[in-house]
């Protein structure tokens, strides 16, 4: 039943139908491989999710890109409505009267003989008041024809983006990789750790009751029985230790996928892999085509030598081409708005424009963005020999561990072969409990020692896996 709630909770994860806002709980009894674990980390994991979003900007930039090569159009509507009223008057002196004002004024009319002669006549000028109403509309279209090449360029510059922020997203999700893994090594170690306490803890407790038995037929004294059992009480405090670490690192391993911290799942063990399988020179050529971090370093590369180029393009004229219409209407308050003015007016137009001297300023651009262009050279020459130099040193590393891990578990195999001897010449009476301690301890650190090993194993294959851009498992 419970292998069919966590399917069909799969099931949800791999639709959508879980809400970003909810955490998804994964309970199994089935063990999850890392594969597994890290497809649910690629949906659930919050900085995954989020690199991705910069997908979300490859599709705009293209057409933001592409559209400075169209031509650009605007359309303008105007309503206003104004009102006026005038209550002073200037007179011809200067001085202001307050409306409404009467003057005599002298004009010059025709008599009845139809002789001009000069006549005095009152004038009233009484405060005016009204309104207007204005209608317009404009549509202009503007197509820039050549601008030295700088809109090729920066399209060139923008696919070069739209590939960056898709790399960014795959270095996303190879980092998560490396966690998960790194995380799931971790878990297993612990596990690994926990039940070799409990071994040592169950060995512990045969030797506690043998000394105890010892000691009720007087062959050792109560100090035996004290020590054992003193060792016997550490080894629960070390359970319980070890208990709590593993817990804590399969939370952190939650955290990572982006899962509900309570949930539960065993873990499959991945199989052993030997470095002497790998070719050196063959993983050095693999991390010069699988690392997204040296092809975003050639994309900036790029990008910095359409800079220049596209700098370089100010030296060149501006020509543009354009038209425009408008339409507009002032009329009483007593008439409508109209989106059909009567008064018409149509501009075609040509420009052509070159920036002869700018003080320099197009000189000290060019010259940045050639510095930004030396530098990125650089930047990429150093990644290159950044990554060669990883890819060997975790390949050297890796083998001397493993040659290590050998060691270690042939020390634990002889070691609990000496306890087993020691364990049954104390049953016999033949050794002491000090000499059967030692073995213990013995024991113990050479299991100890192989299971940092193999955690120092896993992890150095894991760095040399990012070393060369994937998996090698």
């Amino acid at each position: 039943m419970r292998k069919l709630i966590w399917w069909v909770m799969m099931l949800g994860i791999m639709c959508g139908g879980v809400r970003a806002q909810e955490l998804v709980r994964v309970d199994s009894e089935q063990p999850l491989t890392l594969d597994s674990l890290v497809a649910i980390g690629l949906r659930q994991n919050p900085q995954v999710r989020q690199s991705a979003l910069a997908l979300k900007l490859n599709r705009p930039g293209d057409m933001a890109a592409i559209g400075r090569f169209l031509p650009s159009i605007s359309l303008g509507l105007n309503f206003s409505e104004s009102q006026f009223e005038n209550r002073t008057f200037v007179n011809p002196d200067g001085s202001v009267s307050s409306l409404p004002v009467t003057f005599q004024d002298v004009v010059i009319v025709p008599d009845s003989a139809g002789n001009l002669v000069l006549d005095t006549i009152t004038v009233t000028q009484e405060p005016r008041e009204g309104k207007s109403r204005s209608s317009s509309w404009s549509l202009n279209a503007n197509l820039s024809l050549f601008e030295g090449g700088q809109r090729i360029f920066l399209y060139r510059i923008a696919q070069a983006q739209k590939k960056i922020n898709t790399l960014s997203v795959a270095d996303a999700h190879k980092s998560l990789t490396r966690n998960v893994a790194q995380q799931v090594v971790g878990v297993l170690t612990m596990e690994k750790v926990v039940a070799l306490s409990k071994r040592l803890r169950d060995q512990r407790k045969d030797a506690y009751d043998l000394a105890k038995a010892r000691f009720e037929v007087g062959a050792v004294t109560e100090l035996d029985v004290l020590q054992a059992e003193i060792e016997l009480g550490t080894a629960e405090n070390t359970i319980a230790s070890s208990e709590r670490e593993l817990e804590k690192r399969r939370e952190d391993l939650n955290q990572t996928l982006g899962i509900d911290l309570r949930s539960r799942y065993p873990i499959a063990e991945a199989g052993s892999l030997s470095p002497y399988q790998f070719d050196l020179d063959q993983m050095v050529s693999d991390a010069y085509q699988n690392r997204t971090d040296l092809e975003i370093a050639w994309l900036r590369l790029k990008q910095a030598r359409h800079n220049v180029n596209y700098s370089k393009g100010a030296y060149l004229p501006r020509v543009s081409i354009g038209a425009s219409r408008a339409a507009s209407e002032q009329s009483g308050a007593d008439q409508p708005f109209t989106l059909n003015p009567r008064n018409r007016n149509t501009t075609y137009y040509g420009s052509l424009s070159w920036n002869l001297f700018d003080g320099f300023a197009r000189e000290y651009d060019v010259a940045s963005k050639r510095v930004e262009l030396r530098r990125a050279e650089e930047t990429e020459r150093e990644l290159r020999l950044s990554i060669e130099k990883s890819v060997r040193e975790a390949y050297r590393n890796l083998e001397t561990v493993y040659d290590q891990m050998q060691t270690t578990n042939r020390n634990r195999e002889l070691a609990n072969r000496t306890l087993e001897l020691e364990r049954e010449r104390y049953r016999l009476g033949a050794t002491s409990a000090l000499s059967l301690r030692d073995a213990q301890v013995t024991y113990e650190r050479a299991e100890t020692d192989h299971l940092q090993k193999e955690l120092e194993y896993q992890s150095s294959l894991i760095a040399l896996e990012l070393a060369v851009g994937r998996t090698l498992r």
